[in-house]
């Protein structure tokens, strides 16, 4: 299954449902040790690993975690017999049946503290992110994650199913601290003679520094991704008013200005003012005619742990100009987070 062609989520829904279920029928019938178990999901990530589904260094209770928590969601060979055996056992503590009421007698399931079946598989999820996130390097992403974020929309990516596997693994695998940068080197292995990042060379070579921080990657790398998330954002204001537009949002190319009667979407254009504001060139205006507003859209890519620190800085960066166009005569001017789905 792992050799297919199926994106990441989907293969990890068939070894569930193709390989692991198979211990289903065991459970509670064949007196399965817990080493026994242990070994099954060893040879697993094993055979993973092998054929790029899982990063060497990768944290394990992670890949054991719900993708709505944020993990990979394989089910562990062990907690399917546990979960399986539990659920037997509260069936027959719980039925009215005469025949369960026998069973029930003879004492051969150990039934007492039985849960049900969502309450047993719901405290072992929060048992499992709990380890994840006390891990000092594998848990430092989660643990920053500010309480305030949508988990829901943070972790559709996941839930979406639309990576290789092979990517769904390096990206896991770079939140978790688990690539070997400079840091990780300097710091864990002691191979390296700095820790400072090899383009820019002032700050440490972090996962974040190289993702969102280097200032030797901003004028390329980061304003190539920057245009990307712009572009698809101008498609999708193009779809909901009507306006012109390529048939995929990556073939599209936003022209300066497009209208129609409903609407009007400016495209990395000045605006003029009568009044003289440095921060009056946002990468997107939506100037929505029927309700006589205006929607000031700017891009930025910051580390998860930023988003509303960063969010703070583009709203107070355009409040002049916000008050400029409000003077013009519109109703309402506002600025807008759009939610754009990344890893």
């Amino acid at each position: 299954m792992l050799k297919t062609k199926l994106n990441g989520k989907n293969k990890i829904m068939a070894v569930n449902t193709w390989a692991v279920a198979t211990l289903r029928y065991s459970a509670g019938v064949v007196d399965w040790t817990v080493e026994e178990l242990k070994e099954l999901d060893r040879k697993t990530r094993k055979k993973m690993t092998l054929l790029g589904a899982l990063h060497l260094k990768s944290d394990v209770d992670r890949l054991y975690l719900s993708r709505e928590k944020g993990g990979r969601g394989l089910i562990s060979c062990e907690m399917c017999v546990k979960a399986e055996e539990n659920n037997l056992a509260w069936y027959v503590n719980n039925s009215n049946e005469r025949l369960m009421e026998g069973v029930r007698k003879t004492r051969i399931l150990n039934s007492e503290g039985a849960q049900e079946k969502n309450e047993f598989k719901q405290d072992r999820q929060n048992a499992t992110l709990n380890r994840s996130a006390e891990k000092k390097m594998h848990g430092q992403f989660l643990r920053e994650m500010p309480e305030t974020v949508d988990k829901v929309k943070t972790w559709e990516w996941t839930r979406n199913g639309d990576l290789k596997v092979e990517t769904e693994a390096l990206i896991f695998a770079a939140q978790e601290q688990a690539l070997r940068t400079n840091y990780i080197k300097f710091n864990i292995d002691k191979s390296v003679e700095s820790p400072l990042c090899r383009l820019c060379g002032q700050k440490g070579e972090t996962i974040n520094h190289i993702i969102s921080e280097c200032m030797c990657l901003a004028q390329k790398e980061y304003k190539r991704r920057h245009d990307h998330i712009a572009r698809l954002v101008h498609w999708t204001l193009c779809c909901k008013y009507d306006l012109s537009r390529s048939e995929k949002w990556y073939d599209h190319q936003p022209d300066g200005v497009v209208e129609n009667e409903r609407c009007k979407i400016l495209w990395d254009m000045n605006i003029q003012c009568d009044h003289v504001i440095e921060a009056r060139r946002p990468d997107i205006v939506v100037v929505d005619k029927e309700h006589n507003k205006v929607i000031i859209v700017d891009i930025a890519s910051p580390w998860d742990h930023r988003v509303y620190e960063k969010e703070g800085e583009k709203i107070e960066k355009y409040q002049d100009l916000k008050r400029e166009i409000y003077i013009m005569g519109f109703k309402e001017v506002g600025t807008s987070r759009f939610q754009i789905q990344r890893p």
